[in-house]
Order: structure tokens, then sequence, then C-alpha cells
């Protein structure tokens, strides 16, 4: 691989939206069954459920990290975050930031 490829993918965005890849490939392992067609699941939830899903993980990513000594400890329910808003707009539609 050439080093303006390496660059290009060891980016630390490229790094965080891998994370993001790998807990939806989890996610999908736990939750979707083998004859889904559904992208993000077999049990549809709304958006207002999906939501709620992330609020609790922002709220127990908070308390880990709060009591934790450690500065990273958050990081996984950062992940696990991001990839539940990629798995409820893979449900719901993707609208884009308009003007970017």
């Amino acid at each position: 691989m050439s080093k303006a490829i390496q660059a290009l993918v060891n980016t630390p965005q490229e790094n965080a939206f891998e994370a993001i890849r790998s807990e939806r490939a989890y996610q999908n392992s736990k939750w979707r069954r083998p004859d889904s067609t559904d992208p993000a699941g077999h049990n549809p939830h709304t958006i207002t459920e999906w939501l709620a899903y992330m609020q609790f993980y922002v709220n127990e990513g908070l308390r880990i990290q709060t009591v934790s000594h450690r500065e990273g400890d958050g990081l996984d329910f950062l992940r696990k975050v991001a990839a539940l808003g990629v798995a409820g707009m893979e449900q719901h539609g993707a609208p884009r930031r308009e003007g970017y």
C-alpha cells in the first residue's frame, strides 16, 4: 500500500468509522436473524426508541467514565452509541446535512 493511500486509511476519522462498523457488525450478529432483510435487525424500532437506547448507553458511559480512573473507559460507550445511531438511520433514512 502506498504511503498516500495508507495516510488516507489511517486517519482518526477513518479509525472512528471502522470502530463504528465493527460495532454494527457485532450488533447485527447479536440481534439480526439470518433470514432478515432489515438492515438493522428483525425488530424495527421507532426513532424515539433508537434515541432512548442511545440515551441509556450515554448515561451508562457517563457513569462508568465518572467513577473510572482511566480516561478512555467511556470509549466503548461512544462506539456503541454512534453505532446505535447508524442502526436507526439504516431503518429510517439518513438525511444529509445540507451544504456539506
